[in-house]
C-alpha cells in the first residue's frame, strides 16, 4: 500500500469520475470510488469543477466521522488531524 497525499489522492479519486450527458444538455458525475458521491453542472466543465468539490467533501465528511477511507487501486490517504482540521476549514 502506497499513501498519497490529499492533492494526490483526490486526483487519483477523480480519474475514476463518470460523466454522463443529461437530456436537458446538463452533466451528471459519479465518483464510484466512493459510495453516494454524485453531482452534476451545467456543462462538463462545471461538472468537473462540481466533482472535486463533492471529492473533497466527502472526504472531509468521512473524515470528521470516522468513517472509512477506501483503499484505490492500492493507494491510500496520508492525513493527520491537523490536515483534517485545515481541510475543514477550507473545503466544508
Amino acid at each position: 500500500m502506497k499513501l498519497l497525499t490529499w492533492d494526490e489522492y483526490v486526483r487519483l479519486a477523480l480519474s475514476f469520475a463518470v460523466f454522463e450527458q443529461n437530456e436537458d444538455g446538463s452533466w451528471s458525475v459519479e465518483i464510484p470510488v466512493f459510495p453516494g458521491c454524485l453531482t452534476w453542472g451545467a456543462t462538463r466543465v462545471e461538472a468537473a469543477a462540481m466533482a472535486q468539490e463533492a471529492v473533497h467533501g466527502w472526504l472531509v465528511t468521512a473524515l470528521r466521522f470516522g468513517d472509512e477511507i477506501p483503499e484505490i487501486e492500492g493507494y491510500s490517504l496520508d492525513y493527520l488531524q491537523d490536515q483534517l482540521v485545515e481541510a475543514d476549514l477550507v473545503y466544508a
